[in-house]
């Protein structure tokens, strides 16, 4: 039989820029399709791990093993589908065109050489872009090269398989290259960091990043939000020895940005590399397989996606949880990323913790008359002590003064005074403390205020009630307050 080989673009410009497959449904320049070929589905990526097969599969068990090849780099996957032709005229002519090329042979096998049926298939399915060979298992063949470039080593295989009267080829092709790194940079400003400055971004896009961490190149937000002072629980990864999530106070700023044509492992290295040359410290990460079963890590991501949910942004995964004290409280950086098709999906959540800001509302009677109506009872932050003692500090007396007029306002009202503090030190030191301020703010109200004695009575429940978390400045402010709580006799 003749050999007719394909079509070849010069070596020398077969490595483009990734930017041009921005819209990848285009062949490879290396390798033009078969005559007559219809391209049925491409992929690429920037910078991914690809595991090839340099031997027949295992199939007996799940998943398939078989001899690897691991490479990193550009990495484009191809699926062809030829009518009325060979497989053995198809791999013949490929194969020929990648030794004209100066491909070194690694690995092929034939027909029966492939293995029985369901090796063929498994084989086929390994590289498969659509993750599947289908019908197109018989009449296998398979073959891997490789050639050194002046970029790095470029890697190819194809496995072709054949149903009725078509051919289906399945090609990947990987372009090894160092990572590109620094596309990504912390804005120094706000890390409190000596970092490059960070490059410049279109008026839009500022408004809508954070500033202290603006987007990957070629990002789109998917959606975005910011608080003033909100309260998220950010989780740890699923081989954390912790597994309770922090509970963190302070600025909010979630975002969803999705990344067309890369891979989730470059854009994981770029924002690992980032934290890292900002002075970030990493508390919980995970990487693939170490993010658990796709259950877990589609659990994961969802637990940081503003939607509450990832959809199908969970494949590949990879998990940052980062954290940076500065002068105006700490910050924590967690990211999820992950990839659906040739897309990655990046849940980035970032709080700078501070303690709530009070002092924004009076505290006046009819306030506090409408929280007991509707609650049964009032939160007081206005009352303030020094750390371990009783003593009613000055700045206290226009919420003393607001209680007290509560008081002449509804003379029927009766009141316990409940104080309650955090959970550090001991507990039952801190029960004592609280019943001591509760004590103060009574006698404080009888005798300032000439409130009738019988109409108060002072308690104290130190930690064991708390209004926030205990593992934060933020939550153990909410939790250090006096309780004004109607009772009925």
């Amino acid at each position: 039989m003749s050999l007719r080989p394909l079509p070849l673009l010069a070596f020398a410009a077969t490595l483009i820029s990734p930017s041009l497959y921005a819209s990848y449904d285009q062949d490879h320049p290396l390798f033009a399709a078969y005559p007559g070929a219809d391209l049925e589905q491409a992929k690429m990526y920037d910078y991914e791990k690809y595991a090839f097969p340099v031997s027949i599969v295992d199939a007996s068990k799940e998943p398939y093993t078989f001899t690897r090849l691991d490479a990193v780099g550009d990495l484009y996957l191809h699926n062809y589908e030829i009518e009325n032709v060979s497989s053995l005229k198809v791999s013949e002519n490929y194969i020929a065109a990648a030794k004209q090329a100066g491909f070194k042979h690694l690995f092929s096998c034939a027909l029966e050489a492939c293995g029985d049926e369901a090796q063929a298939a498994a084989l086929g399915t390994a590289i498969a872009v659509r993750g599947d060979v289908y019908n197109h298992y018989r009449k296998p063949y398979y073959w891997i090269g490789e050639k050194e470039s002046p970029k790095g080593k470029i890697v190819v295989s194809w496995f072709f398989g054949s149903y009725e009267d078509s051919v289906s080829v399945q090609q990947v092709i990987l372009e090894a290259e160092p990572l590109e790194a620094g596309l990504i940079k912390v804005d120094a400003a706000y890390a409190g960091s000596t970092a490059e400055p960070v490059a410049p971004l279109s008026a839009d896009d500022k408004a809508e990043d954070n500033p202290m961490l603006p987007r990957y190149p070629g990002a789109k937000i998917y959606n975005h939000k910011k608080i003033d002072t909100e309260t998220v629980k950010i989780p740890f990864a699923i081989n954390a020895t912790e597994k309770t999530p922090l509970q963190l106070t302070g600025d909010l700023t979630k975002h969803t940005y999705t990344i067309e044509n890369v891979s989730t492992l470059k854009v994981y290295e770029n924002y690992k590399a980032a934290l890292t040359n900002a002075g970030f410290n990493f508390i919980s990460q995970c990487e693939l397989a170490q993010c658990g079963t796709e259950s877990q890590a589609d659990n994961l991501g969802d637990q940081l996606a503003l939607s509450g949910d990832v959809y199908n942004w969970y494949r590949k995964p990879y998990y940052l949880l980062g954290k940076k004290s500065l002068p105006t409280g700490t910050v924590y950086i967690a990211l999820f990323i992950g990839g659906y098709e040739s897309q990655v999906g990046v849940q980035q959540v970032i709080l700078q913790e501070k303690a709530v800001q009070t002092g924004l509302v009076s505290v006046n009677a009819d306030g506090l008359k409408q929280q007991i109506d509707a609650d049964g009872k009032a939160l007081i932050y206005g009352i303030y002590f020094d750390t371990g003692k009783a003593e009613i500090k000055a700045e206290s007396k226009p919420t003393l003064d607001a209680i007290a007029e509560l008081l002449k306002l509804n003379p029927d009202l009766l009141l316990y005074v409940v104080g309650h503090t955090d959970d550090t030190g001991d507990g039952a030191a801190n029960v004592s403390l609280s019943k001591q301020r509760a004590d103060s703010v009574v006698a404080a109200l009888v005798k300032d205020y000439q409130v009738t004695a019988n109409r108060l009575q002072a308690q104290g429940v130190g930690p064991y009630a708390p209004a926030g978390n205990n593992t934060s400045d933020a939550g153990k402010q909410k939790n250090r307050r006096v309780e004004l709580v109607k009772r009925l006799r």
